[in-house]
């Protein structure tokens, strides 16, 4: 499993998050390749040194300094339930820190500023793909327990065409999350009803 970073001292993290902060906002009033290291620096009010003791890229400071990450508990309780896999496992990924969740307006401007910019995106689907080998595994033993009968070949077959899905599930559900947020809503993910959604997708495309 993931190993959790180590957390920040109180003046760090405020540095850190005014950096983040910074390159969020900048990017949504100038786009992404107007936008460089010196104008975050400058926005944040912090020194290019202190910006590169936090981050190495100007990517890193949109993305966040910590890729995502398994959530043990989340994967413990995934293994021996039976409730729906996809919608399930996105639940055991952990795609920010508990100070940037905390945040929920701060977490819908990131999303956004990464959603419309592609370079962005296409890092962020890079850092989850770290998690793969994890997800798969977890899946695994999932299957193992629910659907003891199964092939080992079928089960494989089935846990990565799964994490596969789940790139895609993760991105609709953050991009959903972020409209309720920037629209002045309470943020609600429903399980429930992503569940209900995914079955009549998967529906149609059958």
């Amino acid at each position: 499993m993931s190993t959790p970073p180590p957390r920040l001292r109180r003046d760090a993290l405020e540095k850190r998050g005014a950096i983040e902060r910074a390159a969020t906002e900048l990017v949504l009033a100038h786009g992404y390749d107007a936008v460089t290291v010196d104008m975050i620096c400058e926005r944040a009010g912090v020194s290019q040194r202190t910006f590169f003791n936090h981050f190495k890229t100007k990517d890193a400071a949109l993305l966040g300094p910590e890729p995502p990450a398994i959530d043990e508990r989340a994967a413990r309780e995934f293994i021996v339930s039976d409730g729906p896999l996809l919608a399930g496992l996105a639940g055991v990924v952990a795609m920010a820190p508990p100070d940037v969740q905390a945040d929920p307006a701060f977490l819908a401007r990131r999303i956004q500023a990464v959603g419309t910019t592609p370079a962005l995106m296409a890092r962020q689907m890079e850092r989850l793909s770290g998690l793969e080998g994890e997800l798969v595994e977890i899946l695994r033993l999932r299957l193992r327990t629910q659907w003891p009968d199964e092939s080992d070949a079928d089960r494989d077959a089935e846990a990565e065409l799964i994490v596969h899905l789940l790139a895609g599930l993760m991105r609709h559900i953050g991009t959903a999350w972020a409209r309720q947020v920037m629209a002045g809503e309470a943020p609600v993910i429903d399980p429930a009803a992503i569940q209900e959604q995914l079955g009549r997708v998967l529906g149609k495309l059958g």
